[in-house]
């Protein structure tokens, strides 16, 4: 009898408390896309915009910027927010066909990362370390260019280096290193280095800081942040795999400037709405990426102004 009654109680109260806990699930849901180097700063962004919007939930994918806007042209990946490490991915492969607008939010620079238990870290600096990953028992990597903008950009640094310090080949010789790797996604090189089985990877600065991995600070001349060099950044360039199968399109050499936008198919554009407004607050995700070392851009708008929500309007700086 008692484990009857017991029975009866315990029922009773998955019935009352039933209705509480579908009203506490969140009801709604944001797809997001983002490069993997946004990884840290979009799972802080993601937790305080689901603070003040539990009935949300935002479900994000990161991976190399050019593998995601493939997925979103190829596979039609839904998707109600892209950001990319480069704003140019939105131009070249999903505007006008896939997206209308593109705004640029902030910047980034190119460092060598190293860890503990890399060869020759108490060497290295910013003078010789195109030196130090040319020796025989060093490793070193990058992500896949074809992917990953942080891929093809570390080769424009490559060659950049060779015109800035008068070492002739180094780019040729650097790709034939027998101890050169590429891993698909940046983010993948993070814990190579932690663990050493990298010695030393191009990634962007805000992920090395992010990791409390140290780094080579590169000379503004090669590192793509500095607008003053945007000429000689232009000197270096780079075939990718292009947006139809077996095409090739040249990337630039240009100042580091991440982009995002709403995809025209967008599933959910109202909420991405909500969510690129918290992104674009000084208080709200610019503070968060400017906290995890990235510069802001703007923001601003990339062309046309006139196709961007009116919602998002008054965050961009004219």
């Amino acid at each position: 009898m008692k484990c009857f009654r017991k029975g009866i109680v315990l029922a009773c109260a998955i019935v009352i408390l039933a209705p509480m806990i579908l009203l506490a699930a969140p009801s709604k849901e944001i797809i997001l896309f983002h490069a993997g180097s946004l990884s840290t700063p979009m799972a802080e962004v993601e937790s305080l915009f689901e603070s003040s919007h539990p009935d949300i939930d935002v479900k994000r994918e990161a991976a190399g910027s050019n593998a995601l806007a493939r997925k979103i042209i190829d596979l039609d990946g839904k998707c109600d927010l892209y950001f990319s490490a480069d704003y140019i991915v939105i131009e070249n492969m999903l505007r006008p066909d896939y997206a209308d607008w593109n705004i640029m939010f902030a910047t980034n620079e190119l460092v060598l990362m190293y860890g503990p238990k890399s060869k020759y870290a108490d060497q290295v600096d910013a003078d010789n370390w195109y030196e130090v990953i040319m020796r025989k028992d060093v490793s070193w990597g990058n992500s896949e260019p074809d992917l990953d903008p942080c891929g093809y950009r570390s080769m424009l640094v490559l060659q950049l280096a060779e015109k800035h310090y008068g070492q002739k080949g180094l780019y040729e010789r650097a790709l034939q290193h027998p101890r050169h790797f590429t891993r698909p996604k940046a983010i993948e090189l993070v814990a190579q280095v932690e663990s050493g089985a990298l010695d030393y990877a191009f990634e962007y600065r805000s992920v090395a800081v992010q990791h409390g991995l140290d780094y080579v600070e590169l000379p503004p001349q090669i590192n793509l942040k500095d607008v003053k060099y945007a000429d000689f950044y232009k000197s270096a360039t780079i075939d990718i795999a292009g947006t139809e199968p077996g095409t090739k399109k040249t990337m630039v050499g240009e100042p580091i400037v991440y982009g995002f936008t709403i995809p025209k198919q967008a599933p959910n554009a109202d909420l991405a709405i909500q969510f690129a407004q918290f992104v674009l607050d000084h208080e709200g995700g610019l503070a968060v990426f400017e906290k995890m070392g990235q510069a802001i851009v703007g923001p601003s708008a990339v062309n046309d102004n006139d196709k961007i929500p009116a919602e998002l309007t008054g965050f961009l700086v004219k």
